[in-house]
């Protein structure tokens, strides 16, 4: 009983910690998209290797959780996969049961609210992408289908968008 009760505060404490780091991947995430949102392209690179070691961290987390989950199981005699969080919160005694069931709704709350702020993280990169491109069709003129800028002879092929507006240029 004292070994299952150090065990399953082990697993608690990483819990804790994984939230803790998570917690702070959603900020991570949320800084990117407020300077990709304000057009501060400068900083994005730094933080987007922000979020990396963010990402990097969660998976230290992510470790130790799955040790001390297995130190469980281990001491139940179960399949440390089997092992959900929503199980852990029906099996775990008080007041675990109840630290458990807070902990998944959290890394639910959690998960919806990352996939939310990278999906508008994705738009507006992709927005960042399509004003690029569009300065380069406006520089090139716009790309066409055709990937080449010679024709089958080796001469340039003139009735191609690419290179067609810097020619125009000069």
């Amino acid at each position: 009983m004292r070994r299952d009760r150090r065990a399953l505060e082990d697993l608690s404490h990483c819990l804790w910690e994984e939230r803790q780091v998570v917690t702070h991947l959603l900020f991570k995430l949320t800084v990117t998209r407020l300077l990709l949102a304000a057009d501060e392209r400068r900083f994005v690179a730094q933080a987007l290797a922000e979020v990396e070691t963010a990402v990097d961290a969660l998976r230290q987390d992510e470790y130790r959780r799955d040790e001390a989950l297995r130190v469980l199981a281990g001491l139940w005699g179960t399949d440390p996969l089997l092992l959900t969080l929503a199980e852990l919160a029906r099996l775990a005694p008080p007041p675990f049961d109840h630290t458990f069931a807070d902990h998944a709704g959290a890394f639910r709350a959690l998960a919806a609210e990352i996939d939310h702020v990278a999906r508008e993280n994705r738009v507006l990169a992709q927005g960042d992408l399509q004003m690029v491109a569009d300065q380069l069709d406006h520089l090139t003129g716009p790309q066409l289908p055709v990937a080449s800028t010679y024709d089958a002879s080796g001469q340039l092929d003139a009735t191609t968008g690419v290179g067609r507006r810097l020619r125009e240029v000069f």
